[in-house]
């Protein structure tokens, strides 16, 4: 590209340069073609003041024929044949008889030729006598000649016959003034006439070729740079990247890949906007710039993440060195909007030749680190190590997987029963999502993580909302549904939507349908989830907190929001029979959901103490392997069914049926 620029910007100077050259051509031209034309109209005018002159002065000399012939003139007439030249521009003559012979002159020069060929040599002479008026051009004369002066040579007859000639010295100065004046306004207007028509096309031309210019340098620049950072992309890197392990290569030095990821970087673009995160790519892509040395080569790869090829240096302590810089870096607050706003990164590192040897699979190496990174809490960084390459493909392939099931429907719902603590009676299911069958199996531990990193986890929570309440509808009994929210579908702001479309859908009653969220929500932005969760409890909806004391600040959020439910998590369930202080948090628990009048769920039991256990501390609902593992839809509907044939299998209160995305 850079020769398609060099070589449309000399093809553009170079014409501007031929136009150039002509104007001056021309214009040289002009001058010359005046100085010929003012140089043969001076001869013209020469020849014919002569003549007349001539003319004149024989028609009042009666005695000039004696003079030609050689009779010395008197006094008088000397006299005034010098006076003669003060008629005219004639200012001084010489009297040349029929040999060429000078015979008389009006002023004497010291050293005058005294023949016509002395003085013009003997072809001009020659010329002259036999009949040929001559003009010759002068200029810088001697003898006070003036500056410009013509000499002019008229043969003269009388009758017929000839008598000689007269050599008359003109003074053509003023004439000669007046014609340079005359040529040079001429000339002046042909000037500004061709400026006009050949300078201006000229200065547009080379405006256009500015204009060119600069849009083949940006293009050349945005070619090889990211606009919203101003560093170099992706096209620059693999240039510089094939450079420098070509001469690691020659040199048996080594090259680092260093892949920096941002830290939950959707979750703030999608709560404080676009412009937000624009402006912490650039305020990031500016530290990163000013972190590396200047032999190394800061790169935006797109999104939210960058490398960095550093060169030169020891391995892996220089890019160990630099991993520990950016995350210390990256973790100073960002001043965006008049907001604060923190961030992370995980880093993933790659060395060549060790780990590969071509650029391509050197970054790929450094992916899988990076992930690696992510797998072990973020904020930090690791290098690759054999066997990440693997880990990472198989993510890949199962990001791939839930692209495809989603796209053909083929993911699938099973339901597992929840019973009343005390009477055992059926109040309805927990829908849980399953891989789709017949496809390698996946747990939901694996592809919903990977659902929500590659944000397909909103697609996914509108359909596993919209199919949930179609089944819910399907049921012969009046029971209730709850679906389990991810955190990344309240980033979006469209949860309310999604859930009225839903019901819309189904038919599915609002009363009917609970839908459940873990604390982790509350990480996001705290205004915009609470909105969104008072709207849809003002639809009717009911909202229930899943995981209640494993998150942040639990207690803080009971009163914050009033939710309807308290789910118990699993993991103190299991071990209220061997730890003490376990069954002590559930009976708080417990106690406190009643004074604050919550529903409280139970999850995760599967001994028959563990139910007796709860049922003696007031726990009101409950829901484990002890009562029944998921089972498909129509399994579902047969466990209703034989619900409704028994008067006391089913609560006389609307039931839950909770759906599980974590």
């Amino acid at each position: 590209m850079k020769r398609v620029v060099n070589w449309m910007v000399g093809a553009d100077m170079r014409n501007i340069l031929l136009m150039v050259a002509l104007i001056v051509l021309l214009a040289f031209g002009g001058a010359e073609l005046g100085r010929v034309a003012s140089a043969r109209m001076l001869h013209a005018d020469a020849l014919s003041t002569s003549s007349d002159w001539a003319e004149s002065l024989m028609n009042n000399f009666e005695l000039l024929p004696a003079v030609f012939a050689g009779t010395p003139p008197s006094a008088q007439t000397q006299y005034s044949l010098r006076q003669a030249t003060q008629i005219g521009d004639v200012y001084r003559f010489s009297l040349w008889n029929c040999s060429g012979q000078l015979v008389f002159s009006s002023q004497q020069i010291p050293g005058e030729p005294r023949t016509l060929a002395q003085s013009l040599g003997k072809a001009n002479a020659d010329a002259i006598l036999a009949g040929t008026a001559m003009a010759f051009a002068r200029t810088q004369g001697r003898n006070g000649d003036p500056e410009y002066f013509a000499v002019s040579y008229v043969p003269v007859k009388r009758h017929g016959e000839a008598l000689g000639v007269i050599g008359m010295y003109l003074d053509q100065t003023s004439d000669m003034a007046l014609y340079e004046h005359s040529f040079l306004a001429i000339e002046c207007i042909i000037a500004f006439g061709m400026l006009i028509a050949g300078g201006i096309p000229a200065a547009m031309v080379y405006r256009k070729m500015l204009d060119h210019r600069a849009a083949q340098a940006e293009a050349l620049f945005l070619a090889e740079h990211d606009p919203l950072t101003g560093l170099p992309n992706r096209n620059r890197l693999t240039d510089r990247a094939e450079t420098a392990l070509a001469l690691a290569n020659r040199n048996h030095g080594q090259v680092a890949a260093v892949l920096i990821d941002i830290d939950r970087f959707k979750e703030i673009n999608d709560t404080f906007g676009h412009n937000a995160g624009d402006e912490l790519l650039r305020q990031f892509a500016a530290r990163l710039k000013n972190s590396v040395r200047t032999e190394d080569l800061p790169v935006r790869m797109g999104g939210d993440e960058f490398c960095v090829l550093q060169v030169g240096l020891t391995q892996p302590s220089g890019a160990a060195s630099l991993a520990q810089r950016l995350n210390t870096m990256l973790a100073e607050p960002y001043q965006i909007g008049g907001l604060e706003l923190n961030s992370t990164a995980s880093i993933g590192v790659a060395i060549a030749p060790v780990d590969a040897k071509d650029w391509d699979s050197l970054v790929s190496c450094a992916d899988a680190a990076m992930y690696k990174a992510k797998d072990e809490g973020r904020n930090t960084f690791c290098f690759f190590q054999s066997g990440m390459d693997a880990a990472l493909r198989e993510r890949r392939e199962i990001e791939a997987d839930v692209r495809r099931a989603l796209d053909t429907n083929a993911f699938q719902l099973a339901f597992q029963p929840l019973l009343h603590c005390g009477s055992r009676q059926l109040v309805g299911f927990e829908a849980l999502l399953r891989w789709p069958e017949g496809w390698p199996s996946q747990p939901p531990t694996k592809f919903i993580p990977v659902a929500e990193e590659s944000g397909l986890m909103v697609p996914l929570g509108a359909w596993v909302l919209e199919t949930a309440c179609r089944a819910a509808m399907g049921w012969k009994a009046p029971l209730k549904i709850a679906v389990n929210l991810s955190p990344v579908q309240f980033r979006h702001g469209d949860v309310v939507t999604v859930a009225e479309r839903a019901l819309r859908i189904s038919g599915l009653p609002p009363e009917r349908l609970e839908l459940e969220v873990t604390e982790s929500v509350w990480l996001q932005n705290t205004d915009s989830v609470l909105d969104q969760l008072v709207r849809l409890r003002d639809m009717g909806v009911s909202i229930a907190l899943d995981d209640f004391g494993t998150g942040y600040s639990s207690l803080s959020y009971l009163w914050r929001f009033p939710f309807d439910k308290v789910k118990i998590d699993r993991s103190f369930v299991a071990e209220m029979q061997v730890e003490p202080k376990a069954e002590a948090i559930v009976s708080s628990v417990v106690a406190l959901a009643k004074t604050l009048h919550l529903t409280v769920i139970a999850e995760g039991v599967e001994t028959q103490a563990q139910a007796d256990a709860l049922n003696e501390i007031g726990c009101d609902e409950a829901q484990g392997y002890l009562f029944g593992r998921p089972v498909p839809a129509v399994q579902a509907d047969a466990l209703i069914e034989a619900a409704l044939s028994d008067t006391d299998g089913i609560a006389a209160e609307s039931s839950s049926a909770s759906f599980e995305l974590s």
